[in-house]
Parts: structure tokens; C-alpha cells; sequence
């Protein structure tokens, strides 16, 4: 078999996949009975996962080869598996009992013909870049912190200045890591000018990186 998304959260692309076509399908432009959306939420909310390659999509045309591994949750010939492994056969026996027998007209083109399996990808990118963008902050607090910085440079005054909300938003993320800080008012009379760029202009970078990431989210 080959290689498949089987991330640690038990297929995470797979199951956002899922949600995304369910979403679109949801919207009553694609010609099907709503119990194939709702299947598909079903299964979702019981734990069952198609077993999807990660490699192999027709990505100039849509994801075919992803979304028709994906439609496996509503085609009792095919395999899927399921999050616990532990309640595997009462999960599976459940979601079975549910299934359509059968798929009527459209409804097999209508899970199989779309982008959702790049779309599902970039989300959880997205989601991640979140994450990295709040942990280098957490950590340039900390090293400014452990080096006697001064977090002056973050005033929101200055930032305001500038149309980035980006730069805006990391600046007071950093200015509140370090609004309680003890080693701060340890040398808090402390005549040194400025600290070095990669401290005091880390707003203006990481905020770049906030706006770009922000873009794709909002669309």
C-alpha cells in the first residue's frame, strides 16, 4: 500500500478533507441528497477515517485520486479505519449500519470532483504557521528577557505608525509576555541606548510574517 496520511492526530488532512467537502456539499449547488453531506459528518464525528495516499493526486485537475479514497466512508466495498483503534468493530459496525447503500445520480462525481484535499493541506499549514508565529514571539520574549533587554521598542505608539497589523498585533503580544517580568525591573535604570535589531525590530518581522499568513485565512 502506499504511503498514507496517518498523521499522529489520525489522519488530520484526511478528516479536514472530509469537512471541506462536506461544507460544499452542504451548500445545495451540487445535485445530491443531503444525507450524503450528513454522512459524511457522521463519520467525522464518529472517529472513521478513509485510508487516503498521500501521494498521487491529480492536482491539475482537482484532487481525484485523494477524494475518491476519500468517498471510501460511504461505499461499504472499500476500507477505512478508525481513530481508537480500541473501539474499532462498535465504531465501524455503527457507521455501517448508517451508509448509503448505494450512491444515486451525481453523488458519486459530487465527492470526487473538487480541490479540497490541497485546500485541507493549506488549512492546516495555516493553522500551524499560527502556532510558529506565537511560539517566536514567546521565545524573542525570552531572549530579550535573559539578555536585560528593554521592551521600549514595543510601545504601541510606534507601531501604530505604521498600516501593518501584523507588526501591531506581535508588538503587544510581546510587550504583554513581558509586562510581568522580574529580571526588567532588576535593571530597569539601566543606561544602555538600544538593544540589538534581531530584539527590538522582531514586530517588524514577525509581523510580516502574521500578514502573509493572514491573507490566505481571511479569504
Amino acid at each position: 500500500m502506499p504511503a498514507a496520511w496517518r498523521s499522529a492526530g489520525g489522519g488530520d488532512e484526511v478528516r479536514a478533507m472530509m469537512l471541506i467537502r462536506a461544507n460544499v456539499l452542504a451548500k445545495g449547488f451540487s445535485g445530491i441528497r443531503p444525507l450524503v453531506a450528513q454522512h459524511l459528518c457522521d463519520l467525522l464525528n464518529r472517529g472513521v477515517t478513509p485510508l487516503v495516499p498521500s501521494q498521487g493526486s491529480v492536482g491539475a485537475s482537482g484532487d481525484l485520486a485523494p477524494l475518491a479514497h476519500n468517498r471510501t466512508g460511504v461505499d461499504r466495498r472499500r476500507r477505512s479505519r478508525v481513530r481508537r483503534k480500541s473501539r474499532f468493530r462498535r465504531r465501524r459496525a455503527r457507521a455501517r449500519r448508517d451508509r448509503t447503500d448505494r450512491l444515486a445520480s451525481k453523488e458519486g462525481i459530487s465527492l470526487v470532483n473538487g480541490t479540497q484535499a490541497m485546500l485541507a493541506v493549506g488549512c492546516l499549514e495555516l493553522l500551524h504557521a499560527e502556532t510558529l508565529a506565537e511560539a517566536a514571539d514567546t521565545v524573542c520574549a525570552m531572549t530579550l528577557d535573559g539578555l536585560r533587554g528593554t521592551p521600549r521598542a514595543f510601545d504601541p505608539r510606534l507601531h501604530a505608525a505604521r498600516p501593518h497589523p501584523g507588526q501591531v498585533a506581535s508588538a503587544a503580544n510581546l510587550t504583554r509576555l513581558l509586562e510581568a517580568s522580574e529580571i526588567r525591573q532588576s535593571h530597569i535604570t539601566c543606561r544602555r541606548v538600544q538593544d540589538a535589531y534581531s530584539l527590538r525590530c522582531a514586530p517588524q518581522v514577525h509581523g510580516a510574517v502574521r500578514d502573509t499568513w493572514r491573507k490566505p485565512a481571511a479569504a
